[in-house]
């Protein structure tokens, strides 16, 4: 069977190499100059050399990812760092993590290894919020920040342990979040097995954890080619471009995947039913120190208040994790909801974040000598409650779905990309 995939994202990557290594007759086309859609490598000319578009952190319970990396032949050893949960803000005020227990007894661990919860009535908390994951009914138009108030939230813990997690989780703000789809993501992160909330942070570039691998299967089976058409053809055959082809896999963004259908028959109809979400962007600031900060924490939590353009809500010492000298002399911010600092210099939003870090790190700073802010403007989309996502199945035969905004239970992360494009490879080669 002849499949064309639209998109060498980590979805259209995903769903290529399932139909591949299943014996189809693969095509992947491709518009940008490189694979990896929103998670891939740039050269930045800031800091002179290549880095990730954005810093990214993976779970244990991406199985889907950690499944294809082994297909390929990627060692999760090497190309990651990796550690019991210990979420831990830069002031040592709070920490989350978990004392070692074996399951079932493992999700009572965080009770007991957490800090600053706001004495027991935290822990209660902390304790009904794991209670709910086993089997959670919450109304469909909940949103977070009300779910977890009615079970007993601390107005404070709120604000400086959920507000942070839920943006690092969802990228959209606590109050707006879908309370279902969140609950969804805690329940797979601190599941049966223990493993599952493990910390997973890339040693390397993102590109090299399995998408440089698979784009070397694919060879020349991944052409730099942007598809301006899709026409069904006969025999429930597909035409692209001048192509034709048995299946089609749309792994584009949601926008892109919405222009190539809309010329098919009965497309407004169904197209009617789930708009383009609204996007949301992230900026991670990078810093390049004089030496390596070797702060003993690979992952901290800082505190940001936008309004003193204290804008970082997690940091990253290179230096706990990185392979090269090179890349264990920088720091990465993560900044979230980014769209919210579009009319500040970067400059202002560098000196501002430095200040942050430096009031509350314990580790004293070594000189900055160069900084880089990259802003990825469609990094994610705000999943709010109700919001209409389509499946992976479309109403035309042998035209398929994939994509991180599909209805995949996850918000924007990679392992959703993942698991849509291997779900929508399943079906086009069943």
């Amino acid at each position: 069977m002849k499949l064309a995939v639209i998109g060498a994202g980590w979805a259209g990557l995903a769903a290529a190499i399932h139909a591949l290594q299943q014996g189809h007759d693969v095509h992947v086309y491709e518009a940008a100059a490189a694979a990896g859609g929103r998670a891939r490598n740039i050269r930045n000319p800031a800091l002179a050399t290549a880095t990730d578009n954005g810093q990214h952190i993976l779970l244990g319970a991406y199985h889907a990812i950690l499944g294809m990396m082994a297909q390929l032949g990627v060692d999760p050893r090497s190309a990651f760092y990796r550690c019991p949960l210990n979420l831990q803000s830069a002031d040592q005020s709070l920490r989350l993590s978990f004392w070692p227990l074996p399951a079932p007894f493992h999700q009572l661990g965080v009770m007991f290894g957490s800090k600053g919860l706001q004495g027991w009535r935290g822990r209660l908390h902390l304790k009904r919020v794991l209670q709910s994951l086993d089997n959670p009914v919450i109304p469909a138009d909940m949103n977070a920040a009300l779910w977890l108030q009615q079970l007993g939230c601390p107005p404070r813990l709120q604000n400086v342990l959920w507000t942070p997690l839920c943006l690092a989780a969802t990228n959209t703000a606590l109050e707006h979040t879908d309370a279902r789809l969140l609950a969804h993501l805690l329940a797979k992160s601190l599941g049966a097995h223990p493993g599952d909330s493990d910390l997973l942070i890339p040693r390397g570039h993102l590109h090299d954890l399995w998408p440089r691998q698979a784009c070397e299967q694919l060879g020349d089976r991944l052409s730099r080619e942007r598809i301006t058409q899709l026409q069904a053809g006969p025999a429930n055959t597909w035409h692209l471009n001048d192509k034709c082809h048995d299946r089609v896999i749309v792994a584009t963004s949601a926008r892109e995947a919405r222009r190539l259908l809309s010329s098919l028959p009965g497309a407004n109809t169904w197209l009617g039913t789930w708009p383009l979400p609204q996007m949301a962007a992230i900026g991670t600031l990078t810093l390049r120190l004089n030496q390596p900060w070797n702060s003993g924490h690979a992952m901290q939590l800082l505190q940001d208040k936008p309004a003193l353009q204290a804008w970082g809500q997690w940091m990253f010492d290179a230096s706990a994790y990185a392979h090269t000298a090179e890349a264990r002399s920088m720091v990465h911010i993560v900044i979230g909801r980014a769209q919210r600092y579009a009319d500040t210099v970067p400059e202002t939003i560098f000196n501002g974040v430095l200040r942050q870090i430096r009031e509350q790190a314990k580790h004293p700073l070594p000189a900055v000598v160069q900084w880089s802010l990259i802003t990825e403007k469609h990094a994610t989309f705000d999943v709010v409650p109700g919001l209409k996502r389509p499946g992976t199945k479309t109403p035309w035969p042998g035209l398929y779905l994939a994509g991180d905004w599909t209805d995949t239970g996850f918000p924007a992360v990679l392992e959703g990309a993942v698991r849509s494009g291997l779900k929508a490879a399943q079906q086009a080669t069943t």
